[in-house]
């Protein structure tokens, strides 16, 4: 066998002895039609040309010239999807002899020698021979089980029907892959939204339980009867309704994982009740006495419940403005002037900061909400960085970013505040708790 197919060989003729143009009929074949004679290009090299005389020649181009023509209108008719033509894209070795017989009775004896030339050329011809195996490449004639193009001959019509279902394909490809990143963006913010809310109301639940365990303490400071702790499964009952218990699982378990991680004022302990163990939390801040209690300031500063993250944080901060929640229960205040003492709180909490100039308390709000707006962003990314996850009286406090447009869509006055707020008293009386208690550790931490 060759180690390569051989160019093309034909004879020189002059140009002006042309008269009809190259004809294609294959990538392997190409007939030239002269003044008085006909010349086909071929691809098997001068050992073809010496071997056959001028007569076999022909008769063995021609040959496969028809062959190559049957098989590529086979092979087209079956990927243009004609279903009244055998689906088989091939031609069997039977059927093709069978064909060539009926063009040209001349044909019987060449077969074969035609096919032997097109095993030394392998595809070039354009004809692929397939065995039993097609998997097996084929060494003799006596092995070839069917024959197929691989050019197959199509129609206008059909080439352009096919580029357009490919062109149909890919771009339902594309959508469909389009469509899958969408699905995971808006999944990923379904999550974050869903993973905000579930924070929002673990925090919720948090200051719900301190409120129950304080008032507990409470009613155990007057009533010594009353056990001093409270199964926490009591607790739960008390706050989640039935059909919310299900539901609100994961919230309840991340806020009971919180109060243990950074809640110190109450313990987590085992108590055997009705013969069987329960874990029970236990209130363990001091009581205050009325007297000491009317002698400290009513709105204060209790520290840090937590520390900030990428978690409760954002990294960047995102408006001038804020929403402020838990600053203050609506109904337990009393007075006309009650809002100005948690204005000046935010104040003496944010004293470092220069950059306040409007703050607005939400008297009717039920979640307690102040609302602040700074000079710049960083203003306001240091207020959240002071405020958020800060204990003030009693009160766990949350704070979200606010859009600019909004702040002033609800207080349009705020749109010419430009002068930063300051405390009305250097004596930082939200902030004498804070500090007391830190004073109070360092003092016991090097007695």
């Amino acid at each position: 066998m060759m180690s390569s197919p051989p160019p093309c060989h034909s004879w020189e003729i002059p140009s002006s002895h042309i008269i009809i143009k190259c004809l294609v009929l294959s990538n392997a074949f190409c007939q030239l039609t002269f003044l008085s004679f006909s010349v086909i290009l071929h691809p098997f090299g001068p050992e073809f040309d010496l071997q056959y005389d001028v007569k076999d020649r022909d008769l063995i181009l021609n040959l496969l010239l028809s062959l190559h023509e049957h098989l590529s209108n086979v092979a087209g008719e079956h990927d243009c999807g004609d279903f009244k033509n055998p689906l088989n894209r091939s031609v069997s070795f039977s059927d093709a002899s069978t064909y060539l017989k009926l063009q040209n009775e001349a044909y019987e004896n060449l077969i074969e020698t035609s096919l032997e030339w097109v095993m030394k050329t392998k595809d070039v011809v354009g004809i692929r021979l397939i065995g039993a195996d097609p998997s097996q490449p084929i060494e003799e004639v006596s092995e070839i089980s069917r024959l197929e193009s691989i050019h197959p001959r199509m129609s206008f019509f059909c080439r352009l029907r096919r580029a357009f279902f490919t062109v149909i394909h890919r771009v339902l490809f594309v959508l469909a892959g389009i469509g899958v990143v969408l699905g995971l963006v808006y999944y990923m913010k379904y999550r974050w939204r869903k993973e905000e809310e579930e924070t929002r109301q673990m925090y919720d639940m948090v200051e719900r339980i301190i409120d129950v365990m304080r008032s507990h303490n409470e009613a155990f400071q007057e009533n010594k009867g009353l056990q001093q702790y409270l199964p926490i499964p009591h607790v739960r009952d008390s706050l989640v309704q039935p059909q919310d218990r299900k539901k609100m699982k994961k919230v309840w378990d991340r806020a009971v994982a919180f109060l243990s991680a950074n809640e110190s004022r109450i313990r987590t302990e085992t108590q055997r009740i009705g013969g069987a163990d329960f874990m029970v939390w236990r209130w363990l801040q001091p009581s205050v006495s009325p007297d000491k209690m009317s002698s400290m300031p009513s709105k204060v500063w209790q520290g840090q419940a937590f520390p900030l993250d990428r978690r409760n944080s954002p990294p960047n901060s995102l408006t001038p403005c804020l929403k402020i929640r838990n600053m203050f229960d609506p109904v337990m205040e009393v007075g006309e002037n009650w809002h100005l003492a948690i204005q000046e709180a935010i104040l003496e909490k944010c004293s470092d900061n220069d950059g306040i100039v409007h703050i607005a308390v939400d008297k009717n709000s039920r979640e307690g909400c102040v609302y602040v707006k700074c000079l710049s962003a960083e203003h306001s990314g240091k207020a959240f960085k002071a405020l958020h996850g800060s204990w003030f009286d009693g009160k766990l406090v949350t704070v979200k970013y606010l859009r600019l447009d909004r702040y002033h869509q609800r207080f349009p006055q705020a749109l010419g505040c430009n002068s930063p707020l300051k405390p009305s008293s250097s004596s930082m009386n939200s902030m004498s708790r804070l500090n007391q208690r830190s004073s109070t550790s360092s003092s016991l931490g090097f007695s």
